[in-house]
C-alpha cells in the first residue's frame, strides 16, 4: 500500500460534483467495486449482508461513496483485501464516523479527518501504509479519532458535573451548619 498521504490526497480528490445521493444506487456501486476483488459478477454474499444496512440517512450515503472511490483506485486491486472485513467495516464502524462528523463532506475538506477515515480503513482491513510501522499507525489513529475524542469531552463533561454537585452539596451543608450555630447561639 502507499503511504498515508496519496489517500488523503486521494480523498481530497473526491468528485463531489459528481455524486448526488439521491440518485446513485450504492448496491450497483459496490457491485461493481467488489467484483475486482471477488471475480464474482454478482457479489450476493457480501451484498444481501450490505443491503440490509444501507442508510436513508444522506451522509452516510455520501461517506459509502467516498469509501467506494478509494477503493476504486489502482493501488487496491494490487495488494488487495479481505471483503468480509470491509463488510464489517461499512455496517459497524461507518455509520459511528458518519454520526460523528457531518455532513460527509467535512472527511473530504478537512485533512486530518481524511488521514482518519483512511486509518479507520486501513484498521479494519488490517493493512499498513508504507513507512509506517504498527505502533506509529495506531498511535496516530488513536491520536486523531473523533469517536475517541468525543468520548473523553464526555467523560470530562461528566466529571465537571459530579464536581459541581458535590461543591453544591458542601455548600449546602456548610449553610445549614451556620444556621444551627446561629440558632442556638
Amino acid at each position: 500500500m502507499k503511504e498515508i498521504r496519496y489517500y488523503v490526497k486521494r480523498i481530497a480528490e473526491f468528485p463531489k460534483f459528481q455524486t448526488d445521493p439521491n440518485t446513485l444506487d450504492l448496491l450497483a456501486l459496490w457491485n461493481d467495486a467488489l467484483i475486482r476483488f471477488t471475480n464474482e459478477i454478482n457479489n450476493s454474499k457480501h451484498l444481501s449482508r450490505l443491503k440490509s444496512s444501507l442508510p436513508s440517512d444522506k451522509n452516510l450515503q455520501g461517506l459509502h461513496t467516498v469509501i467506494i472511490y478509494i477503493i476504486s483506485d489502482k493501488e487496491w486491486e494490487k495488494d488487495g483485501f479481505p471483503t468480509t472485513r470491509l463488510m464489517e467495516f461499512l455496517i459497524t464502524k461507518l455509520p459511528e464516523l458518519a454520526k460523528s462528523v457531518s455532513p460527509y463532506t467535512e472527511w473530504i475538506h478537512d485533512n486530518e479527518r481524511s488521514e482518519e477515515l483512511i486509518r479507520a480503513l486501513f484498521s479494519a482491513l488490517e493493512l499498513l501504509p508504507d513507512q509506517e510501522d504498527k505502533k506509529y499507525f495506531e498511535d496516530r489513529l488513536r491520536s486523531i479519532d473523533t469517536i475517541e475524542r468525543i468520548k473523553i469531552l464526555e467523560e470530562s463533561k461528566k466529571a465537571q458535573e459530579r464536581a459541581k454537585e458535590i461543591l453544591e452539596r458542601m455548600k449546602r451543608a456548610e449553610e445549614e451548619e451556620a444556621a444551627s450555630k446561629y440558632n442556638r447561639e
